[in-house]
């Protein structure tokens, strides 16, 4: 009983009979693009045609070939192919990063292509964490255009340190064509001896190519039954959105959270999931307060913001950078790349007020202030 994914194809705007009478100028505006979007179908068994038309045992090759050229790696320690660091965490502590080295990288790179091009690997549609042309204000948007006004915000523990081998090969064998290639029994060996490749330490190392790709097409089937359960649920419409190990649910009118709680709990255990829900960061409560989500704010007015605090140190930014150039205690390298990265993302947030605030401070110093980042980046 697989659950089969597949790229959910743009939604086309019904032509009225008066946008007929006056013409269509660009047939593109009456299209509303989805190219990120996926829909998923749980089958008792996929079509004859789908599995004839797909080459099982070309994949499996496939796979045999690359666990052949990667017998090198297979026979060295493991942990000898990575280099292992820390970062800070916003929530405070420290993150462990294990980045494998460019032997390894390279291999967990065309591994991820392999699954990718020819075994059409996706995730569920409510996936926005390691997703092209996707982020975390795109995973907001779905509940902002639900008119949600409460949130239930729910974390994973030890999400990628938990996630075993074993695990991860139960639940691709869910999924097709996984489902299709583990039925052979050199199959279900070639893609074991593969996967392997990808773990340390018995769980999935954070700082891989591939970790984060494994984890989207994984929980594809929980992913999948959280939201079809909640679309029916309590008689209320749900919203449901997943970024890593962030699940957010919503809703317009207040539910109840423990019921809910219970459901996501309920559904990993149906799985044998080994992670589980953290309850010192589960939040509960509606956007008439700080309703912060993915690092943004939601508000009530239903609109999606950087935030006062944020908006402030922005202007402080523009201003220090400004006075420190004009004063020739310029900026370092590093320091331009963050700035450019923060105009480049609070636009993609709040666009007019981010391009009013660089007017007015370029007015202020007298200088185009991001064609100054772009010359002094260049110096």
């Amino acid at each position: 009983m697989p659950f089969i994914t597949i790229k959910q194809p743009p939604v086309y705007y019904q032509l009225s009979f008066e946008d007929i009478m006056a013409g269509v100028d660009d047939i593109s505006k009456y299209v509303m693009p989805n190219a990120t979007n996926t829909r998923t179908y749980w089958v008792d068994h996929p079509n004859p045609k789908l599995i004839q038309n797909t080459d099982i045992v070309r994949m499996i090759a496939l796979l045999g070939t690359f666990n052949k050229s990667k017998e090198a790696l297979f026979a060295q320690d493991r942990a000898s192919l990575y280099h292992t660091f820390h970062i800070s965490k916003s929530s405070g502590g420290l993150r462990r990063i294990d980045a494998p080295l460019p032997e390894l990288m390279g291999a967990l790179r065309e591994l991820k292509m392999l699954f990718e091009n020819h075994m059409f690997a996706l995730y569920h549609t409510t996936a926005f964490a390691y997703v092209r042309g996707r982020s975390t204000i795109d995973a907001l948007k779905r509940h902002q255009r639900n008119e949600s006004r409460w949130f239930l915000k729910l974390d994973f523990a030890d999400f990628f340190g938990s996630t075993t081998p074993g695990f991860v090969l139960d639940m691709l064998s869910q999924i097709f064509p996984f489902s299709e290639i583990v039925r052979y029994g050199a199959g279900k060996e070639e893609l074991t001896k593969a996967l392997s490749l990808c773990f340390l330490n018995k769980g999935l190392p954070q700082g891989t190519p591939i970790s984060p790709f494994i984890t989207n097409v994984m929980m594809i089937a929980i992913d999948h039954k959280i939201s079809n359960t909640l679309r029916q649920f309590d008689n209320r419409r749900f919203l449901y959105t997943r970024y890593a190990d962030d699940l957010l649910i919503s809703c317009k009118i207040d539910f109840s959270k423990d019921s809910v709680q219970k459901l996501v709990a309920n559904t990993l255990s149906a799985f044998n999931a080994p992670f589980t829900i953290k309850p010192e960061k589960t939040r509960y409560g509606s956007s008439s307060g700080r309703n912060w989500n993915l690092g943004l704010m939601l508000n009530k007015e239903n609109q999606i913001t950087i935030g006062h605090k944020r908006k402030k140190e922005f202007k402080a930014m523009l201003d220090n950078y400004m006075r420190g150039r004009n004063s020739d205690n310029a900026w370092s390298w590093h320091d331009l790349q963050v700035l450019k990265g923060l105009i480049s993302y609070y636009r993609m947030v709040e666009m007019d007020y981010i391009n009013y605030i660089l007017h007015q401070y370029s007015a202020k110093h007298g200088a185009d202030i991001e064609a100054c980042i772009k010359a002094d980046s260049s110096a």
